[in-house]
């Protein structure tokens, strides 16, 4: 279960409706359409700048059909031929893309000044009133994704998708060709990380209603499974863009992926030789309605008793066993310890004896892995003599509606964050926050948070987060359990990208392939 319009975005992805390219059965090779030759350099681990293009395997048939965006490797073709205002670097941090500078004086007020060179593949200048009417067409349609809108804070956004207010209210503006001015409802100092989301991408219609391309690829054509991608040439970056040719091949489920060079998620009994961190995190949640779970020392001991490494183990998942709620990139501080505490006398504080045990109740999804790690924590806690489990297996359809009604004591649940950076996990733990659902109160937290928001520069805000963590982990709020992770295949001979990247997010453009020269 993932919580909260940043489960709905993640894998749910919009844009509009221009053409699609289908692929059908596959051809035995692939045939580059053009020649070109380009001198290498000379390091030893030089990008080598020839004809052999870049091979991507995808289990899905590609497309510029921008409404029909429903996985993550469909994104990631339209990250290779359209580009937004910032995008990530290697590592998943933010960096400027169409626009080469920002500012704003009230975290609430923001205005994006574009780069003179981002151009369409046309030749035409990347606008503001190209981001305006882009944004303005997301909040019209019919796409989950136009609720990113509103959880970016963009000012009407609410009444907008609502359809109370007409759609010029939406707080994006053009001042001119070359400003783009957003105005949210409140503050939102981390506002640059959110804009990498796929969600926000440009979208412009030639004269001719062709598909217009400001990314450092365009479409040149397809080729039974084939998709090729080819250098824009209006690409603001061009001389950056390593590979002439990026080709989108769709793979069969048992098809194997030794012959790629990039394949994300591979199918079938492949592992792939890569894993990437995701900002994706399993935990169990805690009712502090309960008389017994509100208490920091009964949620102590509970925490105290499981070892995730034992909790995790055997299970065939791609994940990262982690005692933190937050993914292991944002840990200001080493959590991956377990601490052992004296169980009992923390239960006996609470007033729990062996005459009046502490009766839990577990709720988890009754399918896939979810079974097995909900009993290994239930026989861990079992084995006191002051505590007695009882097991509720349920449909996920279930779990889901038990959580947003308070109807449990232990919960399994999970996050996933739509940008990267600590606010889009903590900012659930306020007290008024609509996806906190433990009903976990903390005037403290509350105060931390809403400095946050306020803070001016990074590191006053980094400073609030590490105190955030530390009354996280002081008061025991979840059961963590792990991160999760993606596999990848990767071609030994592909470099350009940093495997502590947690975005999901790796660009054709700053991928290139190794060479060992004389």
């Amino acid at each position: 279960m993932f919580k909260s319009t940043k489960s709905a975005v993640k894998f749910f992805f919009i844009l509009i409706s221009v053409f699609t390219l289908c692929s059908c059965d596959e051809l035995a090779h692939y045939q580059p359409k053009k020649n070109v030759s380009l001198q290498t350099q000379s390091n030893q681990y030089a990008p080598e700048l020839t004809a052999k293009p870049l091979l991507r395997g995808v289990y899905s048939d590609m497309n510029l059909s921008l409404d029909a965006l429903d996985n993550p490797e469909k994104a990631d073709f339209l990250r290779d031929v359209l580009e937004g205002l910032v995008v990530y670097d290697q590592h998943g941090q933010i960096i400027p893309a169409v626009a080469e500078s920002w500012q704003t004086q009230d975290n609430q007020l923001w205005q994006f000044k574009l780069r003179q060179s981002a151009k369409w593949s046309n030749g035409e200048s990347v606008t503001a009133t190209d981001f305006v009417q882009s944004w303005r067409s997301l909040a019209l349609s019919n796409s989950p994704l136009k609720q990113y809108l509103q959880f970016m804070n963009l000012a009407y956004a609410q009444d907008v998708l609502a359809g109370k207010v007409a759609v010029e209210k939406l707080g994006v503006h053009a001042l001119d060709d070359g400003t783009l001015q957003l105005q949210l409802d409140k503050p939102t100092p981390y506002l640059p990380e959110m804009l990498a989301h796929v969600a926000l991408l440009p979208k412009k219609l030639g004269q001719d209603h062709s598909f217009l391309m400001n990314g450092a690829y365009r479409v040149l054509g397809q080729q039974g499974p084939f998709i090729t991608l080819e250098k824009n040439p209006n690409y603001w970056n061009f001389s950056k863009v390593h590979f002439e040719q990026v080709v989108y091949q769709k793979l069969q489920p048992d098809q194997p992926v030794t012959g790629m060079d990039w394949v994300a998620m591979p199918a079938g009994s492949t592992w792939g030789n890569q894993q990437f961190p995701q900002l994706c995190t399993y935990f169990y949640e805690f009712n502090f309605k309960d008389p017994y779970l509100k208490q920091s020392a009964v949620r102590t001991a509970l925490v105290s008793m499981i070892s995730v490494q034992n909790i995790v183990q055997n299970e065939k998942l791609s994940m990262l066993p982690s005692n933190s709620f937050l993914p292991r990139n944002m840990w200001l501080e080493d959590n991956s310890e377990w601490q052992a505490n004296v169980v009992e006398q923390l239960l006996q504080q609470a007033g729990i004896s062996e005459n009046h045990p502490l009766t839990l109740t577990i709720t988890y999804d009754n399918s896939g892995i979810h079974p097995n790690i909900a009993q290994r924590i239930a026989r861990a806690w079992a084995q006191s003599d002051l505590i007695r489990v009882i097991s509720d297996p349920v449909t996920w359809a279930q779990l889901q509606e038990k959580r947003q009604k308070g109807h449990f004591q232990v919960i399994r649940s999970g996050w996933c964050a739509d940008y990267n950076e600590p606010s889009a996990f903590l900012l659930s733990l306020h007290s008024a926050h609509p996806d906190n659902k433990m009903g976990f109160k903390n005037a403290e937290m509350d105060a931390l948070l809403e400095k946050s928001l306020k803070a001016e520069t990074v590191a006053e805000r980094a400073k609030l987060y590490d105190q955030i963590q530390r009354v996280v982990k002081t008061e025991r709020i979840f059961l963590p359990i792990f991160q999760y992770t993606q596999h990848a295949f990767v071609a030994s001979s592909i470099a350009g990208f940093e495997i502590d990247n947690p975005t999901g997010v790796v660009y054709s453009k700053d991928l290139y392939r190794k060479t060992n020269s004389n």
